[in-house]
């Protein structure tokens, strides 16, 4: 891509000097300098006033004219420098311990799988190794911090980190044993690690609170409207998007009423959805099973991508089952790019074979790996001539609205029976229901059992599902849940407003690289391309 030097090196310095705050920046750690991540308030302050210093610049290039590839750059590199601002206006709302974004096992797995042969790799782990301690120290101190603002995880969130910290005791004390010295540091951790949990079972828990949502906390309603516009990028209410979501719950049950018609059903659409949810053809009967079905709906996309896409990623990619250990607190799997191999990765869950209907396992693949998110980041991630934000940041509406419009495009070629899009007409339904339940609960006063209940009623998913779900909106990711429905609806609309207006000259091919080419930036600037495209297409 064609950007002018000195556009790209302010991007990337700015990037280089603040502290990513998403779901892929602990995956990509890698340690530089031996550091860990710096969670602290000075550290976001220090971020802040960089990006306010940054803003003034970039506002002053955007005056001028600008190429439309160094005006999007600029664009993108302003929406960062708002993104750290919230970051930092959020500070004291984000829990840094829950069970979803904790960096801590990420950590972990790296250190575990350093090379310690070598004496300057041994005293490298080492170095980095003792930093451990305080790390865990400055989660500890933030907690306390964060209680004199009344703002404590519920209840039920407290009670799942106090099972995860049972899994990092065993990988702190598996760290302790890769070479000599390395005894003493874990014994320091663990004991780090004890003050902790006395703290969250004698102080923490009895103070926190039982009832779910962002709302409840001062300033809690106003972190949440900066989250919706940091995931899903518009001046909408949570009003307006719980709105939208029942509407596009309608339009989405629609549709699958007509399949239930197409497979000669006759009775009601919830009859008709329990019947494919108690399908034993449905369930796999092993993770081996799981496993090899999974891989073969890779191998049958493929093939397939080259009719509908100018352009492949190096990178190839499989499927993994989760570490067990971990299966209880991930509601299905996340896919992890490629960086400690050259392949990106599915990891899955099989938890609750004997319950868990799966019968929308294939557009599962084609969201997590092609011609979803593992296509789209890393035909980014591999043009070096693209600024660090464009390779590492990652905007949950663009990605996952993506993968949703993939996943979505797969029908259209006809890689799903009536069962499997019927499956994947429900869990569209579900990802309307996030529409719902994630502005219900964190700013429009839902309680946890009028959520649980709206999720049983219109989603396939379980109890247990539902109550990690739900602890993600609240917790781990409040308003990123918005992303996938809200994402996919954009997608779809550009693509419709392509066709009608560029009728015969409309190429599927050409559309997928417009929609591709700045990787998941935020939907607002997506549009912003998509447009100057249209206008010039239109003129050919």
């Amino acid at each position: 891509m064609d950007i002018t030097p000195s556009i790209k090196q302010l991007a990337d310095d700015f990037y280089r000097r603040t502290t990513e705050n998403n779901e892929v920046y602990f995956v990509k750690w890698s340690f530089p300098d031996n550091t860990l991540p710096d969670i602290s308030l000075e550290k976001a302050e220090q971020d802040y006033q960089l990006a306010q210093k940054t803003l003034k610049t970039v506002h002053g290039l955007l005056s001028q004219p600008q190429s439309h590839t160094d005006e999007m750059i600029l664009l993108l590199l302003e929406y960062y420098c708002h993104y750290i601002e919230k970051n930092y206006l959020n500070y004291w709302h984000k829990f840094d311990l829950n069970h979803y974004t904790c960096p801590l096992p990420d950590l972990y797995r790296k250190i575990l799988g350093m090379n310690v042969q070598a004496p300057k790799e041994k005293e490298r782990f080492l170095d980095i190794f003792r930093k451990f301690p305080d790390y865990i120290r400055a989660m500890h101190r933030k907690l306390v911090e964060q209680s004199k603002h009344y703002i404590r995880m519920p209840v039920a969130a407290c009670e799942i980190v106090l099972t995860t910290i049972d899994s990092y005791l065993e990988m702190n004390e598996e760290a302790g044993t890769r070479c000599d010295g390395a005894v003493p540091i874990a014994e320091e951790a663990a004991q780090v690690f004890a003050e902790l949990v006395d703290y969250l079972k004698t102080e923490y828990i009895p103070h926190a609170p039982q009832t779910l949502g962002m709302g409840q906390y001062p300033g809690g309603y106003e972190m949440y409207r900066r989250q919706m516009d940091t995931y899903i990028s518009c001046d909408a209410t949570p009003e307006e998007v719980h709105a939208a979501g029942f509407r596009a719950l309608e339009e989405t049950k629609s549709k699958m009423r007509d399949i239930m018609k197409q497979v000669g059903f006759t009775g009601t659409l919830e009859e008709f959805t329990r019947s494919v949810q108690d399908d034993p053809r449905f369930k796999f009967k092993t993770p081996e099973e799981m496993q090899e079905t999974l891989t073969g709906y890779l191998n049958q996309i493929r093939p397939i991508l080259p009719k509908y896409f100018n352009r492949m990623p190096k990178a190839d990619c499989a499927v993994r089952r989760i570490d067990p250990k971990r299966e209880a607190t991930t509601s299905w799997g996340y896919y992890n790019v490629p960086v400690e191999e050259p392949i990106g990765v599915y990891y899955y869950s099989a938890a609750e074979l004997d319950k868990r209907c799966q019968v929308r396992a294939n557009a599962v693949i084609y969201h997590e790996l092609l011609p979803g998110h593992h296509y789209q980041m890393n035909l980014v991630m591999e043009d070096d001539t693209l600024p660090d934000i464009i390779h590492h940041h990652y905007n949950t509406a663009c990605a996952d609205g993506w993968a949703e419009y993939a996943s979505g495009f797969c029908r259209e070629i006809g890689l799903y029976s009536p069962y499997n899009d019927f499956g994947r007409l429900c869990w569209d339904a579900f990802l309307c229901c996030r529409l719902i339940v994630d502005t219900g609960l964190n700013a429009l006063g839902w309680t946890y059992e009028q959520a649980e209940a709206f999720l049983l009623e219109h989603t396939m998913f379980t109890q247990a599902e539902v109550y990690t779900e739900l602890l993600r909106y609240t917790v781990g990711f409040p308003a990123q849940a918005l992303s996938y429905k809200w994402g996919s609806m954009k997608f779809f609309g550009f693509r419709e407003k392509a066709e009608k207006e560029l009728g015969e000259k409309f190429d599927i091919k050409e559309f997928h690289d417009v929609m591709l080419e700045y990787g998941s930036i935020p939907l607002n600037l997506v549009e912003h391309h998509f447009n100057w495209w249209l206008e010039n297409a239109k003129r050919k």
